[in-house]
């Protein structure tokens, strides 16, 4: 697997298919089993602090606010990374794509 830089990759899949486990591999949460993984060319298990510098994960279920649509909490993120809020709704409506009209996780977005 190999996701652009600069980009969001979604992981779809049912129960047990192991995303929640890759995120934690790629996170360095977790040391995988077998194979190796790098984010940035950098490896997962020997750098696990650069890594962890490098990434940005956001959960389906976040901690801060448990209402927020995945737009909402993009948009925060970009905020807190103090991008302009109408640059940050721009980059999270541009993340989101296609994958903003459909419903994720039983979380269908809010209508404005």
């Amino acid at each position: 697997m190999s996701v652009p830089a600069g980009t969001v990759q979604g992981l779809p899949g049912p129960n047990g298919a192991g995303k929640t486990t890759l995120v934690r591999i790629l996170a360095a949460l977790l040391a995988p089993e077998t194979g190796r993984a790098r984010i940035s060319g950098v490896d997962v298990q020997q750098d696990p602090d650069t890594v962890r510098s490098l990434i940005r994960l956001a959960g389906q279920y976040p901690a801060v606010d448990e209402t927020h649509t995945c737009r909402e909490n993009l948009v925060m993120a970009g905020r807190l990374y103090r991008l302009a809020t109408k640059l940050a709704k721009a980059r999270a409506g541009e993340s989101l794509g296609s994958a903003a009209r459909s419903e994720s996780g039983g979380h269908a977005e809010k209508k404005a």
